[in-house]
Formats: structure tokens, C-alpha cells, sequence
């Protein structure tokens, strides 16, 4: 009696707490599952950013491919060949981020000497390309963790779906039938469970494990770079990663930091050329042909005026080949990206014209359209030259359009939409635009290396505003360093409500100094302003 009393006090202590027990192994798992699944979305975001395919960044035409390391307080140049100290950090992360650069710098630093020199002036100043690597490194990092949240997000849903979904089922059925459903296919749901758990797991792990990568090197720079731009990268690998970039090295040349510098102190002051919302800015420049210098400067004064936008009015490079499309981003990184209608020169091929559309400008296409409250008319000169293929003489840009036809079909659209301004590249058909009448204001044009400033050719012609070499050029010998010669370029001003238009001239000398005229009325040649001895701002 004593021991069945016994019993029966003990079982029901036995079966509290064995139930205790299941029950802390179900919040146990249900802890664990609901783990899993939060943790899911982050790790894949992980191992998505590190094992996704790198981006591509195209400069001076070749493809340069860009992978962020997560972990990484230094960025490399071909698997550690040159490393840099430069680094990114993710603050909610916490993280530094490394790049990992790849590229056939052979292909992209020829052995041709001419061509060395168009690239002399690139890694003289790389900032512009700089910027874009990093902007490929943080669209990478955005776009692939976002992927891979988003797939460990719909994993986690689906999961929780499918639980919920067969939770559902179950209760639908009779309690002898649910069991018997359960016990029939509990095998496979094991299995499955068992399968996704190990997924799960190892993509923790993964995620984990790059999450808290940690990769500290210490750059030992090496002597052969100081002074250049190349200053601070430690060199390890073999030479003939190396050569290349050895191959350009020369010091570092300030003598377009010194012009920024001039540049903006002759700007700081002047506040009849910076936009106010009532009058229209834009920055006009023509034949820079390389000169890379000289581009930064155009891109910087659109930037301290505020300029609504950029007009080039041709020759933008010299050969147009691919390698000289740096420029387009020298402009947009001095600029702040300000918008650039964009008239194609002789020189600027098809090669250059795509580059410049791909990078958001704004090529001519014959059509009039308003910019800023003006009405403006682009077109891209009807030939090219075939001096980057070593030929001699011109081909037309459009087989069925000769110079000519091209003079007679902007007349046509002058004379249908009578624009404010026409951008074009030749400064000879540009004057006969103008005599037509149809212009409202000026046809804007050039391919003179000489500044001319505004002309009109008589009573009912147009005006015709001629630009000099933004790049200093006084022959078409294509010289991309320093220039030899003064270099100019316009700010133009003009309000729509009024129509009155007015132009001021930079001028960056050899020694690096700048000079910016007051505003003329563009009615005014610059020869009779330099006579007439004024020399305050126009209102």
C-alpha cells in the first residue's frame, strides 16, 4: 500500500516535470528558429557583397573592375602589387572597406609614347577617377547587400509561410487524422528541416565570419613615389605589375592647383555672374583637345558660379580615341556634376560622342529645346577628323549630310523654332548660320584658336559669338600638359524675362595667372570694349 501510494505521489511529479522539460525545449527551438530566421537576411547580405562579381569602371577606355572588401583598411592595385592606405568605413557597420582594383594596365598605360602623354596629365591629377572607383565600391555595396537581404528576406518569409500555411491544413483535419498526416510525412519534414537548418547555419557562419573580418596592414611606402601622385603606395609583387605606372611617374605638377587657386579668388567677388534664379549662367568652352588642366578649370568656375550648365562647343580631345574620355570626367567632378550640352567638334569621334552620352551628357541632336528659360539649338559639326587613325583630311559624320546640307538644315530649324543660341563647333558655318536672321540671340561656335568674341555680319543678321582654345592651342599639334599659350573660355549671362545677354572672358595665362573680364553686353565686340577703357561690371 505504502508503495503504491508512493507511486502515485511520484508520477505526477514525473510527468510536471518532464512536461517542464518539453516545454523549455520548445521555447528553446522556437528561440533558435525565430534566430535563425531574423539572422538570415543580414547574412546573406554579407556573403552576397562578398562573393558577388565585381563592378566595372571604364577609364580611359578600359575596363577597370572594382571589389569592396569588407574588413579591409587598405585598397589594392592588382592582388597587392601596389597597395594604398585609402580606405572607406560603413559607420552603422562599423567596418572598413577596402577595394580591390583590377585592371590590363598594359592596355590602359601603352608603351607608345604619345599616348603615355595624353595619360601623364590622368594620373596627374586622378581625382575625378578616384571618385568614380569609390562611387562603384558604394553602388556595390548598396545594390549587392540589397539583393542579398532582399533573397534572405523572401527565404524567411517563405519559411514562416509555409509553417503557417500547413499549421493551418492541420487544423483542418480531425485529431486522428492530423497525426496520421504528421506521422506519414515526418521522415521528409525532418529531412527538409534538417536541410534548410544546415543552410541557414552555414550561411551564418559565412556572414559571420566576413562580418568580423579584420584585415590591419600597415603601408610602407615606397621613396620611388614621393612627389607624385602615387605618394604613399607601397609596391610588392612582381615589377611588371608595376612598370606601367613607373613608366608615367614624374613629380607632381601644381601648376594647375596654383590656377584653381587664382581661378577662384578672380571669382569670389564677382556677383554679377553667379545665377540668382532671374538670369541664366552657363560656362562656354571650345578646343580643349586634351589639356586636362584646363578642363578642371572650366568644370570649377560652372561650380563657383552656380552655373545652370556647360556648353563645349567642340574638340573636346585630339584623336578621340577612347583613352582621351577622361576629360568627361574631369568636367563633371570639377563641376559638381552640372548639366553639359555638348556640340561635337571635328575631333571628337563617335568613340568620344558615346562616352560623353553614357556619362549623362547631353550630345547635340539638331533639335531645339529650352535650358534654364532659353531656347538652345545643338549641333554636332557634320565632319570628322581622321587624324586618329593616322589618315589625313575629314569623313563625313552622316554619309547623306555634307556641309552644306548641314548649314541648310540648321537654318531650317533656326528659322522654324528661332532659338535663343546655337551651339556648333566651326566658326565658317556658324557665320552663315547667323546671316540667316533666325537666332534670337547669338550662334555660339569656334574652331578659331584665337579669341573673337561677338561679330555680326550686317543689318539682319544674327550675332555670332566666336570662342578662342580653352586649351591654350595656337596649332592643332595636340600638347596636353601645361600650356604654352594664354587659354580661354566665356561665362555667359543672360535673362530669359529680358533677353539681354552678357559675356565675361577667363583668361589663364602661362604663369598661371587668371584674368576675368567685367560683363560685356554681348552687343559690343571685345576689340571696342578693350577701347573704350571700361573696366567696372555691367549691371
Amino acid at each position: 500500500m505504502v508503495g503504491a501510494g508512493l507511486c502515485q505521489t511520484v508520477e505526477p511529479v514525473l510527468l510536471h516535470s518532464e512536461a517542464g522539460w518539453s516545454r523549455a525545449r520548445s521555447v528553446t527551438v522556437l528561440a533558435a528558429s525565430w534566430l535563425l530566421l531574423i539572422s538570415l537576411p543580414f547574412a546573406a547580405a554579407l556573403v552576397a557583397i562578398r562573393f558577388a562579381p565585381p563592378s566595372h569602371v571604364e577609364i580611359a577606355g578600359q575596363s577597370v573592375s572594382v571589389k569592396p572588401i569588407l574588413g579591409q583598411d587598405v585598397s589594392e592595385v592588382q592582388g597587392g602589387a601596389l597597395v594604398r592606405p585609402d580606405h572607406g568605413h560603413v559607420p552603422f557597420l562599423g567596418k572598413d572597406v577596402g577595394i580591390d582594383i583590377s585592371a590590363d594596365w598594359n592596355r590602359l598605360i601603352p608603351s607608345d609614347k604619345q599616348t603615355r602623354r595624353y595619360l601623364i596629365a590622368l594620373w596627374d591629377d586622378p581625382s575625378p577617377e578616384i571618385r568614380r572607383i569609390q562611387g562603384a565600391a558604394r553602388r556595390y555595396l548598396v545594390i549587392w547587400g540589397l539583393v542579398g537581404f532582399l533573397v534572405g528576406l523572401l527565404a524567411s518569409s517563405m519559411v514562416v509561410a509555409l509553417v503557417i500555411q500547413r499549421r493551418r491544413r492541420l487544423a483542418g483535419y480531425s485529431a486522428s487524422r492530423a497525426r496520421l498526416v504528421e506521422s506519414h510525412n515526418k521522415r521528409l519534414r525532418l529531412v527538409v528541416v534538417a536541410v534548410g537548418v544546415s543552410i541557414a547555419i552555414a550561411l551564418d557562419s559565412v556572414g559571420l565570419a566576413t562580418g568580423l573580418r579584420h584585415d590591419h596592414h600597415v603601408v610602407t611606402s615606397n621613396p620611388a613615389f614621393h612627389g607624385t601622385t602615387l605618394e604613399g603606395t607601397e609596391v610588392n609583387g612582381l615589377m611588371s605589375e608595376v612598370l606601367p605606372f613607373l613608366a608615367i611617374l614624374r613629380p607632381r605638377d601644381t601648376f594647375y592647383d596654383t590656377v584653381a587657386a587664382h581661378l577662384s579668388t578672380a571669382l569670389s567677388t564677382r556677383a554679377d555672374l553667379r545665377s540668382n534664379g532671374q538670369r541664366t549662367v552657363f560656362v562656354l568652352a571650345e578646343d580643349l583637345e586634351d589639356v586636362n588642366g584646363m578642363a578642371r578649370q572650366v568644370g570649377l568656375a560652372a561650380d563657383l558660379t552656380g552655373a545652370d550648365f556647360i556648353a563645349f562647343s567642340g574638340d573636346l580631345t585630339f584623336a578621340g580615341l577612347p583613352i582621351e574620355s577622361y576629360l568627361i570626367d574631369t568636367v563633371d567632378y570639377y563641376s559638381d556634376n552640372k548639366p553639359v550640352y555638348f556640340a561635337p567638334g571635328l575631333h571628337d569621334t563617335e568613340a568620344i560622342v558615346a562616352a560623353a552620352a553614357e556619362r549623362g551628357w547631353h550630345v547635340a541632336d539638331g533639335e531645339t529645346q529650352e535650358v534654364s528659360g532659353i531656347s538652345l539649338l545643338t549641333e554636332a559639326d557634320p565632319r570628322i577628323s581622321q587624324v586618329g587613325t593616322f589618315g589625313v583630311g575629314d569623313e563625313l559624320r552622316n554619309p547623306d549630310v555634307d556641309v552644306n546640307q548641314f548649314v541648310q538644315d540648321t537654318i531650317t530649324e533656326s528659322c522654324a523654332t528661332h532659338p535663343d543660341l546655337v551651339l556648333l563647333h566651326d566658326h565658317e558655318l556658324g557665320a552663315r548660320i547667323a546671316a540667316s536672321g533666325c537666332v534670337g540671340t547669338a550662334v555660339l561656335d569656334g574652331r578659331s584658336f584665337s579669341y573673337v568674341g561677338p561679330t555680326q555680319a550686317g543689318a539682319g543678321a544674327s550675332a555670332e559669338y566666336t570662342s578662342g582654345s580653352a586649351g591654350g592651342h595656337v596649332t592643332t599639334r595636340p600638347d596636353p600638359g601645361r600650356i604654352q599659350h594664354p587659354a580661354t573660355f566665356s561665362i555667359i549671362t543672360t535673362t530669359p524675362s529680358t533677353g539681354r545677354t552678357f559675356y565675361s572672358l577667363v583668361t589663364v595665362r602661362p604663369d598661371a595667372t587668371v584674368e576675368v573680364s567685367p560683363s560685356i553686353d554681348l552687343r559690343v565686340p571685345y576689340q571696342e570694349y578693350l577701347s573704350s577703357g571700361r573696366t567696372e561690371p555691367a549691371d
